[in-house]
Formats: structure tokens, C-alpha cells, sequence
């Protein structure tokens, strides 16, 4: 009987053994993937000294990548950060929904086989869609490129299919002079490797 149990805890380090290796290499190999993921922004300080005010929505990005190397991979996305400001009363009567292309060079430092930390730097081309008025004054709609940056885990169930977890903070994207309206977000993502 002990004979038995030795040959199935062989048996089963030997498939946990194949199936990390299988990807490991897979996680080596250079090549294009696609993410999903959704989260929460949060506009920083939109509603600074205004009452009845929003200013957090569900986030939803998709981005497509190129890994070069396990450590080293770019993007290239698309983010929806929702209504990111939202306010009604005497002063402010007004929304602010925003979006965003994006590009990033993602560095990766692995902790074994399957998980890694890495950190994001790219450039995004906002655009913000607003309406209503502040103060009676009408608000306008404009883009503007700014950087933005990002830090999270990524854990690869199998050689084509990864788990990812990320923080990622958007700077001054209004543009407005003299403001720090930083949107920050956290977003749960899944990847699928081609």
C-alpha cells in the first residue's frame, strides 16, 4: 500500500512539474495577447467644495500587447473611465464623462514560473465629454495627451490564459491650469495569449 502512494505522489510531482515547466516556456516565448478588464476611476479632486457630487464610475479597458521577452512587453489600449464627474445644484449643474487611447512599455520582474510584478509607463490621449455649466458658464469638451502610469501582478494559469490585478493613476487629465484632477483606478483583468 505504501508502494501505491509513492507512485501516485511521483506521478503527481511529475504532472506539476510538466505542467509549471509548460508555462514557463510558454511565458518565454514572444508574442501578441489581448486583455479584458474592468475596475473603478476615480477622479481625484473633481468635487473638491461642491455638494451632490459624483466623481467615480466602472472603468472597462481592452488592450492589445506584444510580449518581446518576459520582461519586457508593450500596449496599446482603449480605456472608458465612465462618468468621472457628475454634479447638480445652484453653482454646478454639469457631467464629465471621459475616455482614452493609450500606449505602454510594461517591465515585468518574474517570482517563479507563473507569477510576476510589473510596472507600466505610457502616454494616453484623453477625451473628455462635457456638458452643463459652472457658475452659469457653459463647460466645454477637449482632448489632451498626457503620461500615466500603472503597477500590478500578473499570474499565468496556463499557457495561454493569465490573471492580472493593477493600479494605475491617469495625471491631470482635464488640463485644466492649477488643478490636480489625477483620476486613479484599479482594475481585474483576465489575458489570452495567441
Amino acid at each position: 500500500m505504501l508502494r501505491f502512494w509513492i507512485r501516485v505522489a511521483g506521478l503527481g510531482m511529475f504532472l506539476a512539474s510538466a505542467a509549471l515547466t509548460s508555462v514557463a516556456q510558454a511565458v518565454e516565448k514572444p508574442g501578441l495577447y489581448l486583455g479584458i478588464d474592468g475596475g473603478q476611476a476615480k477622479a481625484r479632486k473633481y468635487c473638491e467644495d461642491i455638494v451632490d457630487c459624483h466623481n467615480s464610475d466602472t472603468s472597462l479597458r481592452a488592450e492589445l500587447g506584444f510580449q518581446f521577452i518576459r520582461e519586457l512587453a508593450l500596449e496599446v489600449g482603449y480605456t472608458s473611465f465612465g462618468t468621472l464627474f457628475k454634479a447638480g445644484n445652484s453653482n454646478v449643474n454639469a457631467t464629465q464623462k471621459a475616455n482614452a487611447w493609450t500606449a505602454s512599455l510594461l517591465a515585468a520582474l518574474p517570482l517563479g514560473d507563473a507569477f510576476s510584478i510589473y510596472g507600466r509607463a505610457g502616454l494616453a490621449r484623453y477625451q473628455l465629454d462635457s456638458s452643463g455649466t459652472v457658475g452659469g458658464v457653459p463647460v466645454a469638451s477637449h482632448d489632451s495627451t498626457k503620461p500615466y502610469y500603472g503597477a500590478g501582478l500578473e499570474f499565468d494559469v496556463t499557457k495561454n490564459f493569465m490573471l492580472r490585478a493593477e493600479y494605475q493613476l491617469y495625471r491631470n487629465i482635464s488640463g485644466i491650469s492649477g488643478s490636480k484632477d489625477d483620476v486613479q483606478a484599479w482594475y481585474g483583468g483576465v489575458g489570452f495569449r495567441f
